[in-house]
């Protein structure tokens, strides 16, 4: 019989991606210490979350999901699911994750990151995306709950409702990202730590993390990012093509090492948005949750000298990006050509 099942639900942004890969990376080692990381690839978590988040648990149609379900009702101590769509679930399709997994087994874990960081972090993600929405037009939307991107999937205390509406909150674990990158294994060690493993002999030398552009380079993605997403035919085409092209070979690839500017916000937005994050934080201290880490992450961001606005960069700054975007493509179209 199964024990606690811990559910990381996000958020986005909040080093979602560097704590997964270290869970897979060390799920032997885990399992082996009682903490199960289900899965045939890793991607599987990915899949698990969208099918629960298109309401196929509720019809009993979720294949992934459901094996997650039984695996962690077999397995003879503690199961950790993190996927940080989950946070962008239904109150609806929560209650039927909780019930499927066991109401007395669930804990909800968030990784909470300063939102003066997370924000323009979600506007990136955007933008490798094929989106050619700017940053005031990304920040825009965030009081929309219906839009993906939302108060209810970047804000904590917003986001946990739906789980604090089925679960006590004692269950309800707010993990804070550390704002100084001093001690680079400081998140994984708190994450693992609500679970009660420890993090000491786990691997962590091959965590991988995503990165962020400059703002430079954020500012070309806007321009050129819906012709590459066209280009990728996405309506014929399996939604990894963009991925492949826009995300990974001129976002990560070609982009990223290029650096740049820190992406900075309007001192308006960046008011607006401290104020939400202390409201924030005094949302989840009377609420009761389990806050590990440290407040101050939330409250203080750390300073970016050199931020500049998107709409502010030198535009030479951005052709030069785009130079090397172009002959990064033509590279891969001379190489195919050849066969080389």
């Amino acid at each position: 019989m199964g024990h606690r099942v811990f559910l990381h639900i996000g958020a986005p942004k909040s080093g979602t991606t560097y704590l997964q890969s270290l869970l897979w990376t060390n799920r032997e080692h885990l399992r082996a210490r009682g903490l199960l990381f289900p899965g045939r690839r890793p991607f599987e978590q990915n899949r698990a979350s969208i099918e629960v988040r298109s309401g196929r648990h509720l019809r009993g149609e979720a294949d992934v999901w459901q094996r997650f379900v039984r695996r962690s009702r077999q397995f003879d101590g503690d199961t950790i699911l993190s996927n940080e769509w989950y946070v962008a679930a239904s109150p609806e399709q929560v209650e039927g994750m909780v019930r499927d997994l066991g109401e007395d087994r669930v804990h909800v874990v968030v990784t909470a990151r300063h939102l003066l960081a997370q924000v323009p972090a979600g506007w990136q993600e955007e933008l490798k995306l094929g989106s050619g929405a700017s940053l005031d037009a990304f920040l825009a939307q965030l009081d929309d709950p219906t839009a993906k991107w939302r108060w209810g999937v970047l804000d904590p205390a917003v986001g946990v409702e739906p789980w604090a509406a089925v679960l006590p909150p004692e269950r309800i674990h707010v993990v804070t990202v550390p704002t100084s990158a001093a001690d680079p294994e400081l998140l994984w060690r708190r994450f693992l730590g609500v679970t009660g493993a420890d993090a000491a002999g786990t691997d962590t030398g091959v965590a991988r993390r995503n990165e962020s552009l400059g703002a430079e380079s954020a500012r070309l993605l806007q321009e050129i990012g819906p012709d590459l997403l066209a280009a990728t035919d996405p309506g014929t085409t399996p939604w990894n093509e963009r991925y492949r092209w826009i995300r990974n070979k001129v976002a990560h690839e070609v982009l990223v090492p290029l650096g740049g500017s820190p992406i900075g916000l309007r001192p308006a937005d960046a008011a607006a948005i401290q104020e939400r994050a202390e409201q924030s934080v005094a949302r989840i201290s009377a609420a009761g949750y389990d806050l590990v880490g440290d407040p101050q992450d939330l409250l203080t961001a750390r300073v970016r000298s050199g931020a500049v606005h998107p709409d502010d960069v030198d535009v030479r700054e951005v052709l030069r990006r785009a130079g090397v975007v172009s002959g990064a493509l033509l590279r891969e179209v001379r190489a195919a050509s050849t066969g080389s």
